[in-house]
């Protein structure tokens, strides 16, 4: 009798195992079942918009500069033609690119790609040695103007200045550069992109169209003001049109002021303390021209570099034979600012511009050897030109 019950709970319990193991295993098979399910779906995505990526499905045309070096990795050269926008899948590029060159290499050299190519019109071109550009590196340092960065590219034999001009007083580049937005008086300006062409050293081709130059030129200057740096005073990393933004200030009053003290200053040290006087003489302009210390005319900011311009000096505009004439930007005749950049600014320039030095001065002046002297008061200013040697 007691065989008998344990047989029947043996029975009973074994029934219960199966059918949990029924229960389970089916369980199992649907789990199984979504996940791969899931995965077709992830994979059937990745591959839709790799095979967009590779036709250039819906991709804006757009001419851009590439340089592939001599042992550049496929990885590294997919990484700078996503940079550039040619591609947008760098992994799924670098898939294709294994089987579809036929081993031949990727040549170095600088190319002139369009971000509307296919994988295949892309790597065809960049293994053809008919499509290396001639190029030459050009070097814009600071405080050059639009004239002469004009004067250099025709000297280099890579565009005409006159065309190269009339592209820089164009609003073509509207459009594809958002900041330029902040220029509201273009007819007021003698170049209406002087500021704005970022001076660094670039790779350029001979016959470069000028429009194509230009859009280089104010990609570098986008790249810099909006990547996120260690700024003093800001715990956290953030970017120059971040802090000009915050301020209440537009990018192109900040440029103007950078492109003064840029011009103005003899070294970076200095160029806080030139901020300074300029401030300090623009916040006049409320007071009609009156200072702290009740001297007037403060509200004309009196900068010899503003005199000439596009010229650096009487000197520099009689040996080009120079015919231009802006009376707007000359600051010993117009209150205030002049209607834009006086010169192309670099980063320390702009810095010192959204970070003044506080100070009282309002003066300034330096002697052959580059070294300042500062003002709160026009005596103050007198005595110091003495010591400059600028006045007896």
């Amino acid at each position: 009798m007691k065989e008998r019950l344990i047989m029947k709970g043996f029975r009973k319990n074994k029934g219960a195992f199966k059918k949990n193991r029924t229960k389970n295993g089916c369980i199992f098979k649907i789990a199984w079942i979504v996940f791969l399910c899931l995965i077709s779906v992830l994979l059937s995505r990745y591959i839709l918009i790799g095979i967009n990526d590779m036709l250039a499905v819906g991709k804006p045309s757009r001419s851009v500069m590439i340089e592939v070096k001599e042992g550049d990795s496929l990885g590294s050269i997919a990484s700078d033609l996503k940079d550039q926008g040619i591609i947008s899948e760098k992994e799924f590029f670098k898939l294709y690119a294994r089987f579809a060159n036929h081993n031949k290499k990727l040549l170095p050299g600088v190319y002139e790609l369009q971000t509307n190519m296919d994988y295949q019109s892309i790597i065809d071109h960049l293994q053809n040695k008919a499509n290396v550009k001639n190029v030459v590196g050009i070097t814009f340092t600071e405080c050059m103007h639009i004239l002469d960065y004009a004067e250099l590219l025709e000297k280099e034999h890579i565009c005409s200045k006159d065309e190269f001009l009339r592209a820089c007083n164009s609003d073509q580049f509207n459009e594809n550069n958002n900041f330029l937005k902040d220029i509201t008086n273009s007819s007021e300006r003698l170049y209406r992109l002087e500021g704005y062409l970022f001076p660094d050293t670039y790779n350029l081709y001979k016959g470069e169209p000028p429009e194509k130059i230009i859009n280089t030129l104010l990609l570098n200057y986008n790249k810099k003001t909006s990547t996120k740096m260690d700024l003093e005073n800001y715990k956290e990393k953030t970017s120059i049109s971040e802090v000009v933004e915050k301020k209440g200030l537009s990018m192109d009053k900040i440029l103007t002021i950078a492109s003064l003290i840029q011009a103005e200053a003899a070294n970076t040290t200095d160029m806080y303390k030139v901020s300074s006087v300029i401030y300090n003489r623009l916040a006049t302009l409320d007071s009609g021209g009156k200072s702290k210390f009740g001297e007037s005319g403060l509200n004309y900011l009196q900068l010899d570099a503003t005199i000439y311009y596009p010229y650096k000096s009487k000197q520099a505009k009689n040996k080009k034979s120079g015919n231009i004439s802006a009376p707007k930007y000359d600051t010993y005749k117009v209150t205030g600012l002049p209607p834009g950049p006086i010169c192309n600014p670099g980063i320390e320039a702009i810095l010192a511009a959204i970070n003044p030095e506080t100070t009282e001065y309002y003066y300034y002046c330096h002697d052959d050897s580059g070294n300042a002297y500062y003002a709160k008061t026009n005596s103050e200013h007198m005595q110091n030109l003495k010591k400059a040697g600028l006045k007896k």
